[in-house]
């Protein structure tokens, strides 16, 4: 699935919201597909 990029004003991911990761709702987690990880969003040019 192609997200679009969105950026914040605070630097934190718009999906995760700057937790580098999904809590499932069956149990576990996932990592954020959109930042990799790292809980920062992209950066505007």
């Amino acid at each position: 699935m192609k997200r679009s990029l969105k950026y914040t004003e605070n630097g934190t991911c718009p999906y995760c919201n700057g937790a580098g990761y999904f809590q499932l709702l069956l149990g576990g987690s996932e990592t954020c597909d959109y930042c990799g990880g790292n809980g920062k969003s992209h950066k505007k040019k």
